[in-house]
């Protein structure tokens, strides 16, 4: 795995009910929008692709303004 999947793992907890949910208090990836965090989704099978291979998708963003990457706590990609 790479570091990169590493870090947009590390966020989720499993939750018995709803299944792997966003844990806010751990370091991650996530994409912020009008300083509004987005949900990162976790499982593998909702989006196609290739064996072993993680697509990172986030819940639909309304507002594109000051919209960001936050990978981890070090890194912080704007988005244009």
């Amino acid at each position: 795995m790479s570091k990169l999947e590493h870090k947009y793992l590390n966020a989720r907890k499993f939750d018995k009910e709803f299944g792997y949910r966003v844990d806010y208090k751990k370091s991650g990836v996530f994409l912020s929008s009008a300083g509004e965090k987005a949900d990162p989704i976790f499982s593998k099978g909702e989006v196609e692709g290739g064996q072993d291979e993680y697509i990172m998708t986030f819940a639909p963003v309304k507002d594109r303004t000051n919209c960001v990457l936050e990978v981890g706590e070090d890194l912080i990609i704007t988005l244009k």
